[in-house]
């Protein structure tokens, strides 16, 4: 059987210090992207809200335009029937 030296275990041991550093590396790295996609998401809901608020802002115009038509016809047609 070989004899585990003090250089050996100074190996090991730097070794695992490497490989812990580059995963603390990696895991910086990985959190980055995930905040990065994060505000990218807040970006696109935020976007989708402000069409949103459009889409009902222009809905509500179309129905109060849509009325007004209606009673005119109405106005019209009253004015046709009635007034003589």
């Amino acid at each position: 059987m070989s004899t585990i030296t003090e250089n050996d275990l100074k190996e090991v041991k730097e070794l695992i210090t490497q490989l812990n550093n580059r995963m603390i590396t990696q895991n910086g790295q990985v959190n980055e992207k995930l905040n990065d996609m994060k505000v990218d998401i807040a970006t696109l809901k935020e976007g989708q809200s402000g069409i949103n608020k459009r889409l009902d802002s222009i809905d509500t115009r179309l129905n109060t335009l849509i009325a007004v038509m209606f009673t005119s016809l109405l106005g019209i047609i009253a004015k046709l029937i009635f007034v003589k």
